[in-house]
């Protein structure tokens, strides 16, 4: 299953593509390092998934042939865990990519001839779903809690997952709403942000396609540049201590909770709306911030419901696309508080570090992948504390680092069974075989 990476773009489920220029195919000849191709083309190798290195053809269509004497090496280095590929990927939470709501929403009424869209221009553009896509994922890759993706087309896949995330949806239709709302019934998660399942279109006015689901009802919006979202309940304040709100670079949805919906926290908007500017004799609060009302507002900001077996988590903004260091940290605390363990797999490592996890059934194996996405390259290398969950009754036999298949020491844990990785350069790949 493919997942969203900055630099990386999905086109299937096992492919992923690449430029080797940098910052993309708007330079021709800027080279990107060895070390952080070998980076992006691991991400593949860790994945399962084939690698597509895009290069350009000048116009006289020639091609520099030292690209591919750099390229040749590249291919050389992941040759030898290619046998080793392959299987089912083991995760407990599912991100929701909707091609859909690709799109921004602001652009909406320009001209055809004038849109430029959300990749133009050379500029990265507005876009909320993939921009909330991207926020989950690093969220999820840097807590390393087991993910995958599902898409619109194929929410079937719903069933090997036990949570899903819904970030940002802009077009959620009654059909895929209809899939949603029987996995929570039957005991699963559902996360979601921002103004996802909304039908605009309904003759009603619009509403939540999940709202028995999520426990909110939409009233609009509320808030213009800048919000805030300030907790009511005491495990959130101790999450996010010492601060007392996090904020929000937007407007927030305005809802009103279902009876029965727990409400941990409200939207709060500024003490002075910021677009009335900070002149002097303006009603301003301060010269150079938007400080939170004095009175913390009372509108549901953050909700969790249960419907049937499962539990809903409500955000009225897309808090995962925040740049602050408290906006991960609760988020993780809500993904554990409504999805307990265990998990697929457990991993003790530096956030730099991404683990997946393969089932491969008809070899009586599991494929373990550790990638090191470090930003400043090269990579530190890095050890790691590992811990696999079994098939079902199954007795693992022996676990070996590849492509040597090196014998690796490993004991009982609980439900799972642990192995220790001394520091490594980048990428490493093991087996865990099972009888």
């Amino acid at each position: 299953v493919s997942k969203t990476y900055d630099g990386l773009t999905p086109t299937h489920p096992f492919e992923y593509m690449t430029s080797r220029t940098y910052p993309g195919l708007g330079d021709h000849v800027t080279q990107k390092s060895f070390e952080r191709l070998r980076m992006e083309a691991y991400a593949a190798t860790l994945h399962c998934a084939a690698l597509t290195l895009i290069d350009a053809i000048n116009p006289v269509g020639t091609l520099n042939p030292n690209v591919y004497k750099l390229l040749g090496k590249l291919n050389e280095e992941r040759a030898p865990y290619e046998p080793f590929l392959g299987g089912e990927l083991q995760a407990d939470v599912a991100i929701y990519f909707d091609h859909q709501s690709m799109y921004d929403p602001t652009k909406n009424g320009v001209p055809v001839g004038d849109f430029v869209g959300w990749e133009g221009a050379g500029e990265k553009g507005n876009c909320p779903h993939r921009d909330s896509i991207l926020g989950w994922a690093k969220v999820l890759r840097e807590a390393h809690i087991p993910y995958g993706v599902v898409t619109n087309v194929n929410l079937e896949q719903l069933k090997n997952y036990r949570a899903v995330i819904v970030p940002y949806v802009l077009e959620m239709t009654p059909e895929q709403a209809a899939q949603f709302t029987p996995f929570v019934k039957n005991g699963g998660v559902l996360i979601a942000s921002g103004p996802s399942s909304l039908d605009r279109f309904d003759r009603n006015g619009p509403r939540f396609l999940l709202e028995d689901v999520l426990g909110v009802r939409y009233l609009g919006t509320m808030g213009t540049k800048v919000t805030y979202l300030t907790p009511k309940d005491e495990e959130i304040l101790k999450v996010v201590w010492p601060q007392d709100h996090l904020i929000h670079s937007g407007p927030m949805i305005k809802a009103e909770a279902a009876t029965g919906a727990e409400v941990l926290a409200t939207v709060t908007l500024p003490w002075v709306a910021p677009e009335l500017g900070h002149s002097i004799g303006s009603h301003f609060a301060s010269i150079h911030s938007n400080p939170p009302a004095l009175t913390p507002g009372t509108t549901p900001g953050l909700v969790i419901n249960v419907y049937g077996k499962g539990k809903s988590v409500w955000l009225a903004a897309p808090i995962e696309t925040g740049q602050a260091e408290i906006n991960p940290v609760l988020l993780v605390h809500l993904i554990k508080h409504v999805l307990q363990g265990p998990y697929k797999f457990q991993l003790e490592a530096h956030p730099s570090v991404e683990m997946t996890l393969f089932h491969q059934q008809d070899k009586k194996r599991l494929l373990v992948g550790l990638l090191s996405m470090q930003e400043k390259l090269p990579a530190i290398p890095v050890g790691a504390v590992v811990r696999v969950q079994p098939p079902s009754r199954r007795t693992v036999k022996g676990i070996y680092q590849l492509p040597e298949r090196k014998a690796v020491k490993f004991e009982s844990a609980g439900a799972y069974q642990q192995f220790k990785l001394e520091p490594f350069d980048m990428f490493t790949m093991l087996l865990v075989e099972y009888e």
